[in-house]
């Protein structure tokens, strides 16, 4: 319980940078989907939306090269398209979203996740943005993230550590406006089915 405390307090501390309301979450309710998965919900009835990240064990990736998972957030925030309500940093994926639209919304961050598109056009953008960033210094990026370390990435070391990702070696918090029955069958919907470790989804370059 002390770990799942844990996560939900630092993934709440990111979800009240979309509020300034008061936050009064109740306590976290942790529980692992058939899969391995592992979910943390908390309720707060106060808050204006639903909030939901999407993060990796550090633990089951301790030999990961510096900056891949930055590099990989940044080729699927090229593979988000249009909905706004979701976006890759940090070293998680993140949405806000009205209660309303949960289910809906989760289930496309989960395909998304799920079956990316990594090619070497997605990656060629991705790292080009990336680094552009790092110049600009217009976001704090963790001390392995920068200049030397994404140059340094290739395509096959993303596809590489996006393979080994699976769900038993992920937290999904869920937090704010979420009623808890809710929250579980939403979860469920989106990741429940996720069985096996993911392969890219390869397309040519246009």
């Amino acid at each position: 319980m002390n770990r799942i405390k844990t996560i939900a307090i630092s993934a709440f501390a990111i979800f009240s940078v979309y509020t300034t309301e008061a936050q009064t979450f109740k306590e976290p309710l942790g529980y692992k989907l058939k899969n391995g998965m592992n979910i943390i919900i908390s309720e707060n009835n106060r808050s204006p939306k639903a909030y939901s990240s999407f993060t990796l064990d550090a633990k089951a990736f301790d030999n990961k090269k510096d900056g891949v998972v930055e590099l990989l957030n940044a080729v699927l925030n090229e593979n988000v398209g249009k909905n706004a309500n979701i976006s890759f940093k940090d070293n998680s994926g993140k949405l806000a979203t009205a209660s309303t639209d949960l289910a809906k919304d989760l289930t496309e961050m989960a395909s998304l996740i799920r079956n990316a598109t990594i090619d070497q056009k997605t990656f060629n953008i991705a790292k080009s943005k990336l680094i552009t960033s790092l110049k600009a210094k217009d976001y704090d990026y963790d001390q392995p993230v920068n200049e030397n370390s994404i140059n340094a990435l290739t395509l096959a070391d993303v596809k590489s550590f996006y393979s080994q990702i699976s769900p038993e070696k992920t937290f999904l918090t869920i937090a704010g406006d979420v009623e808890l029955n809710t929250a579980k069958a939403s979860a469920k919907k989106a990741f429940g089915n996720w069985n096996r470790i993911q392969e890219p989804a390869l397309t040519a370059a246009k």
